[in-house]
């Protein structure tokens, strides 16, 4: 049998229940996306009969889908912080997986993306693809970077669904 509940705790909880609906519907956005993204991404390098060409269109895909990512992550730290300060400590648990997921979102989309098409751009004036290019170490490291930011992205991206839904 469960404690009974004070008062101002549960009219605090009616208090915000439609932005906690929010945050949910968000996560629940967020979580659909980045699964979207995923198999987006596998389904473009597989089907595509040009490698090089497969990889541009999917980190064409991360980049534009990493402005949205950015944007519900914000949104959603932004109105967990505001539900702190009115007293629902339990969304701190957001905090945590929403940093991890917009900072890796932002260093994909931001730093490493660029750096590759900036790569595969100087390879392809030579007449190389961007493998037989001298520059091809460097960019399979940062390929390989690249891939495991975005699993990252997906794992505090599943955490933060995982604990909103999970009170």
């Amino acid at each position: 049998m469960q404690p009974p509940v004070p008062s101002n705790v549960t009219e605090t909880l009616n208090q915000y229940s439609s932005t906690q609906r929010l945050i949910s519907f968000l996560c629940l956005l967020l979580g659909g996306g980045l699964v979207a993204q995923l198999l987006c991404i596998v389904v473009v390098r597989i089907a595509s009969s040009d490698i090089q060409a497969g990889g541009m269109l999917a980190d064409i895909i991360t980049q534009y889908l990493a402005n949205y990512f950015l944007g519900i992550a914000f949104i959603i730290l932004s109105v967990s912080n505001l539900l702190i300060k009115r007293g629902l400590v339990e969304y701190k648990r957001l905090r945590l997986p929403t940093i991890i997921l917009a900072a890796s979102t932002a260093i994909v989309a931001f730093m490493l993306i660029p750096r590759m098409d900036y790569l595969r751009e100087t390879a392809l004036l030579d007449g190389l693809p961007v493998l037989f290019a001298p520059s091809a170490a460097y960019f399979t490291t940062l390929s390989a970077l690249s891939i495991s930011l975005l699993l990252i992205q997906l794992a505090s991206g599943g955490v933060l669904l995982w604990r909103q839904l999970n009170h």
